[in-house]
């Protein structure tokens, strides 16, 4: 199998803002068909970082960045017509209504009359919109809001998909719509950067993550990796149903390390859940206890993100 197309090469971002450094010299490569998370706490530098990559910040003189093998800043125009860009906040015209800010942003994109209607009647249908293109924006729920977004953020059919908070505030239905179109995407083969404070979104979509903090990259990689070697545990916890004795209650503490907790529920840390369940389900068979409500916290990449910013910040005090 060939080696994925770089899409986004960046090395060297640095963006000062009077005496904060927004980005500190960070690097790295985000290749075609790839969805990638930015992750990071409240200043991290994701939001300059995206600025920086589609143009809308110049860079410094020893940044360089690529688009597609092409040179952002000598080829400014054509990289930036590689970029589909939904904001957090919405920028359609409010007064407009779905069918004229789409019209409008075709124009913007120097596509025909034709080939905007044409788009636009494929996104509305994707993005169960098309009985609304009579309505003007303002009228519209912050999650079809959010859906005319992503129609005039593909309407020229970008090859990279720039998303800021893409389901943050939304309903069930309109956040499983949009993610679902995200995985649809990139099984469409295009390349998606997520910046979003959802770590189960996260996990569930992203490839790879790179968490920032404080300007810099901390990590970079995919999140069933970083939970694999994070050093916390899952734990697995459930109620007794009858009583249990104490060489019954001696035999699961050496096996499994088993406490009680206060609520009345058992619980034990493992390495490996469904080895240790199975293990745990053998012991029961031959015994007269029996266990409800098991289940199992599986370490999160939230768990992770928590760890390493705390761990960023410890380092900062030593």
């Amino acid at each position: 199998m060939s080696k994925a197309q770089s899409a986004i090469k960046a090395s060297n971002l640095f963006k000062r803002f009077g005496d904060l450094i927004a980005v500190n010299n960070i690097s790295f490569e985000i290749f075609e068909g790839e969805i990638v998370g930015i992750l990071g706490p409240n200043g991290a530098g994701k939001t300059t970082t995206i600025r920086i990559i589609t143009g809308l910040f110049e860079s410094e003189d020893n940044t360089d960045i690529s688009i597609f093998n092409q040179n952002l800043r000598k080829n400014l125009e054509l990289c930036k017509s590689k970029f589909g860009i939904v904001p957090e906040i919405s920028n359609a015209f409010r007064d407009f209504t779905v069918w004229e800010n789409l019209l409008f942003t075709g124009r913007i994109y120097g596509l025909s009359k034709q080939e905007v209607e044409s788009r636009a009647n494929l996104l509305l249908h994707q993005y169960d919109l098309y009985d609304r293109i009579k309505t003007k924006t303002k009228t519209l729920s912050k999650g079809l809001q959010q859906r005319l977004n992503f129609c005039l953020a593909l309407l020229h059919d970008p090859p990279i998909l720039i998303l800021d908070e893409p389901t943050s505030g939304l309903d069930p239905i309109s956040v499983s719509i949009m993610r679902k179109r995200i995985l649809q995407m990139k099984e469409e083969g295009k390349t998606i950067l997520i910046t979003t404070h959802d770590m189960q979104e996260a996990q569930n979509l992203c490839d790879r993550v790179l968490i920032m903090n404080k300007g810099k990259i901390i990590t970079d990689a995919d999140p069933d990796t970083l939970r694999r070697n994070f050093k916390q545990k899952s734990t697995i916890r459930f109620q007794l149903v009858n009583n249990i004795s104490s060489p019954q209650l001696k035999t699961l503490k050496e096996e499994f390390g088993i406490k009680q907790e206060k609520s009345g529920y058992y619980s034990f840390l493992s390495d490996n859940p469904i080895q240790d369940i199975s293990s745990l389900s053998h012991i029961i068979s031959h015994s007269d206890i029996d266990i409800e409500n098991l289940t199992i916290k599986e370490v999160s990449l939230e768990d992770v993100f928590i760890d390493l910013i705390n761990k960023t910040k410890q380092e900062e005090v030593k």
